[in-house]
């Protein structure tokens, strides 16, 4: 390990959605919070050295912290909306079930405030006209389906690209585009209204999901 690499302290995930990892007794629970400031979190086996900037992220101070789902490094900021949800089912499918039916849940949202035409692209990516709106992962045990979303509301690729390298593992749809390039926003697509209506609709989609039979 280098020194560079060295100096960079590596946190806990102690976000707002943690609180979803312990167990409850409802089937499903959802948080919503905007971050407080940026950070980089990074995904279980995430190489720090592979996927992020280091010495920018230390130069600007920003913590870095290790989340239990898996895929590469997100970059969180205060201009963008973190969606997780959490399903508390013994009897579990394949995680392609719950991508494709939590997703399901955000594309509604998003269609609902305005943004049309986003899709399920990718493994886990929800994109529009081949631009990456919302980000991904999901983390599972025996008792607990844990899915986190990152929806990119107004923050631009050049502070992605700030922290961010080219991640080591790349959907065929991102077609090896530099974040800059391959992400966008939900300003950018059509989105007028603000972050709090984002928030009720969101919840107000996952409780009528949850109305409905178990994926299980």
């Amino acid at each position: 390990m280098n020194k560079t690499v060295a100096a960079l302290p590596i946190l806990p995930y102690n976000l707002p959605d943690a609180e979803l990892l312990k167990p409850q007794t409802a089937p499903g629970s959802c948080v919503t919070f905007v971050p407080a400031r940026v950070f980089v979190v990074i995904g279980k086996g995430s190489q720090v050295e592979q996927e992020l900037n280091i010495p920018h992220v230390l130069a600007d101070n920003v913590p870095v912290l290790r989340r239990p789902s898996g895929g590469c490094a997100v970059v969180l900021t205060p201009n963008m909306l973190a969606v997780s949800f959490a399903r508390y089912e013994t009897h579990q499918q394949k995680s392609s079930e719950y991508f494709a039916r939590f997703n399901a849940v955000l594309i509604r949202t998003l269609k609902r405030s305005g943004v049309l035409d986003a899709e399920h692209v990718g493994t886990s990516d929800i994109a529009r006209q081949g631009r990456k709106l919302v980000g991904t992962a999901i983390y599972r045990n025996r008792d607990v389906v844990f899915f986190q979303a990152i929806i990119n509301v107004t923050e631009s690729g050049d502070l992605i690209e700030r922290y961010l390298t080219l991640p080591p593992r790349m959907p065929d749809y991102r077609a090896q585009r530099t974040h800059r390039d391959f992400v966008t926003s939900l300003v950018a697509e059509d989105f007028a209204g603000t972050t709090d209506d984002l928030m009720k609709v969101v919840r107000e989609e996952f409780a009528t999901d949850l109305k409905q039979a178990p994926i299980a």
